[in-house]
């Protein structure tokens, strides 16, 4: 979420050119089928893909790629980088609500 915010400066997809990152694309005009296509999107999936089991943890979904064979990651190494991704994200939009300027555009780039 936090690269999003950063690639969402130069990278737009076709039909939203006019759109501004980062925060200000919330109340534009143009980004509203956009915004409305992720909801429905995100909807779709926490119904149709994503649905809780009594058997499971909380959020254990399970492992469709198989990764976990390749890869040992204990459960608080991910809870941990999930935190910590949440909260770069969080200073990222409080520096664009006290600054008026994009994740990019804070460190003087354009």
């Amino acid at each position: 979420a936090s690269i999003g915010t950063v690639v969402s400066h130069s990278v737009k997809i076709p039909g939203f050119e006019k759109v501004p990152a980062g925060l200000g694309a919330l109340t534009n005009e143009a980004a509203l089928p956009g915004i409305a296509a992720l909801f429905v999107f995100s909807g779709l999936l926490e119904l149709v893909l994503w649905k809780d089991d009594a058997n499971k943890d909380p959020g254990n979904f399970g492992d469709p790629l198989s990764w976990g064979e390749s890869i040992n990651v204990e459960r608080s190494y991910e809870l941990n980088n999930g935190r910590m991704a949440m909260l770069a994200v969080l200073g990222q939009f409080v520096a664009e609500l006290v600054t008026g300027k994009d994740a990019v555009e804070q460190l003087g780039l354009k």
